[in-house]
């Protein structure tokens, strides 16, 4: 699991996606393993521990909180791993997540520009929901946002689940 979570890490990083086709040879290999190793599956806890990350998950997308690989990325750990232990890796991932976008804001001295962003997402999205107002963004404040910031600031959430991942499993 892990070699395969560093592949599909640095393939995030170096082009910016985790191809579908990545995610299908992983999943396919951990499946495959899995069978072998425990004679077979259980498979309504196999399909609960794959579906429900990404059933949880997919609003998140949706908002853009998450990339879809990385929501498929959750849904894959639900082959090897129990839905608890998904969950632990999911709070451990955004836990590392936080840590990243700190590191990566002060660096960059981002930090008042992110929060200015997240305040505006945060107002819009609320209109969105309370109001049923069509649209998230305040497409004025979106065309002041320095592109180039937020490509820098751009999180790669391979990394926290690979984290993640790896205290589980050492743990």
């Amino acid at each position: 699991m892990i070699l395969l979570l560093i592949g599909a890490t640095v393939l995030d990083f170096s082009t910016d996606k985790i191809p579908n086709w990545y995610i299908l040879l992983a999943s396919s290999i951990l499946l495959t393993n899995k069978i072998i190793q425990d004679n077979g599956i259980d498979l309504f806890g196999t399909l609960f521990s794959i579906l429900f990350p990404i059933l949880v998950l997919f609003p998140l997308f949706a908002l853009g909180f998450f990339g879809a690989a990385d929501v498929k990325l959750f849904g894959m750990l639900g082959i090897c791993f129990s839905f608890k232990e998904v969950m632990l890796v999911f709070i451990i991932s955004l836990f590392a997540g936080l840590v990243t976008g700190i590191i990566k804001s002060v660096k960059n001295k981002s930090f008042g520009e992110r929060f200015k962003y997240l305040f505006n997402f945060s107002r819009n999205l609320l209109r969105k929901v309370l109001m049923k107002e069509e649209g998230i963004f305040d497409e004025s404040y979106m065309d002041t946002l320095d592109k180039e910031m937020l490509k820098k600031g751009k999180i790669h959430y391979s990394l926290p689940i690979l984290l993640g991942v790896t205290v589980i499993t050492i743990c």
